[in-house]
């Protein structure tokens, strides 16, 4: 299970550079794509389900709100929450849902997180998947942003698949088999690649994500 962290991040950046002449078109354009990083925790999880298919923004609002409220935001404290509650924190009733039972399955499982960080990016979906409201893209970027895989590439994502479109494209719409396939060349490194293509997009458009 390769990794990387913040010591080792650029290096890994610039050996995808030497490697492949648009990653190094990119970085010449943007710099080096910032190291994010969550934590391999319940909370983490929790602002992943938060950001499905909404805006940054909304998602950042939502999880302000919420984590206000709950002054700290936990299992037990998720897991006692009324739909009513969730609701004035900006959560809709089916990530509310989603929410709630996340919360009740690390109460049954407390080593739920740190069984993930043992497993092999496939199981690690794959117990990620188990849980209602998680789908492909929920658990890919959770294993990218909290378990720092190298070789990950989030399905589904648009603006990750815009930026290729975009990059590589010429703009055209593309779908995701189209953006997953292109992505497929930089294995090992398919982590390090997708955070270059995120980064020419928040920085094209002016969107700032915060881990």
């Amino acid at each position: 299970m390769k990794t990387y962290s913040k010591n080792t991040f650029k290096t890994h950046c610039d050996a995808l550079q030497q490697q492949h002449a648009i990653i190094s078109n990119i970085h010449s354009q943007f710099g080096y794509p910032p190291f994010w990083k969550r934590a391999n925790h319940f909370e983490s999880l929790c602002k992943t389900i938060l950001e499905q298919q909404v805006s940054l923004a909304s998602a950042r609002s939502s999880y302000e709100k919420l984590n206000q409220f709950c002054e700290t935001i936990t299992p037990i404290r998720l897991s006692t929450l009324t739909e009513v509650e969730y609701r004035n924190c900006g959560v809709t009733k089916q990530k509310a849902r989603y929410l709630t039972l996340l919360a009740e399955r690390v109460l049954q499982q407390p080593d739920f997180f740190n069984s993930l960080k043992k497993m092999n990016n496939e199981s690690a979906k794959e117990m990620l998947m188990s849980l209602k409201g998680i789908g492909h893209w929920t658990a890919n970027v959770y294993i990218l942003i909290a378990l720092n895989r190298m070789d990950i590439y989030p399905d589904f994502d648009v603006a990750l698949i815009n930026s290729i479109a975009y990059e590589i494209f010429d703009g055209k719409k593309i779908d995701n088999e189209t953006a997953k396939n292109y992505i497929a060349q930089f294995s090992p490194y398919k982590s390090i690649a997708c955070l270059y293509f995120y980064h020419a997009y928040t920085v094209r458009r002016n969107v700032m994500f915060i881990p």
